[in-house]
């Protein structure tokens, strides 16, 4: 029993290792960043408080079917909502284009979001990517 429990343990820790670029995806720093891993997070505990606070009042998209904030918050708690049991969310974003800066206030991204949802925290069960052909601009603003 106990070698069960060590091989899982370890297993686990191996998984872990191999994911940890997730929470640092190459060609962000300072505050985007920051801004990735608290949506990252937001995401992966199923936190609609947080990530309501960290989408902007003025979100918009053309790309994604959910247009507006409320959308967006909505479409999360669906998702949420719909997870089975020992299930989880999980975010990862692939940054496609280096960020421009477009002003001293304004930033431009191009990302790849993957939302997977894990079995135990450990299978994936699925993988869905967002926007069109699976990519996204994004605009980040100081507030």
């Amino acid at each position: 029993m106990d070698t069960i429990f060590i091989l899982l343990k370890e297993g686990i820790y191996l998984f872990q290792e191999a994911h940890k670029s997730k929470l640092n995806p190459t060609g962000l720093e300072g505050n985007i960043l920051l801004f990735f891993r608290d949506l990252k997070k937001s995401i992966d505990t199923k936190n609609l408080d947080r990530l309501n606070e960290l989408i902007s009042d003025r979100y918009y998209s053309e790309s994604y079917p959910q247009t507006d904030k409320n959308q967006l918050i909505f479409y999360f708690e669906s998702v949420f909502k719909s997870l089975l049991f020992l299930t989880s969310p999980s975010l990862e974003v692939e940054i496609c284009k280096i960020p421009e800066f477009r002003s001293q206030e304004q930033i431009f991204l191009v990302i790849r979001p993957i939302l997977n949802v894990h079995l135990l925290g450990i299978i994936n069960l699925s993988s869905q990517g967002f926007g069109t052909e699976k990519m996204m601009g994004v605009i980040f603003r100081e507030k």
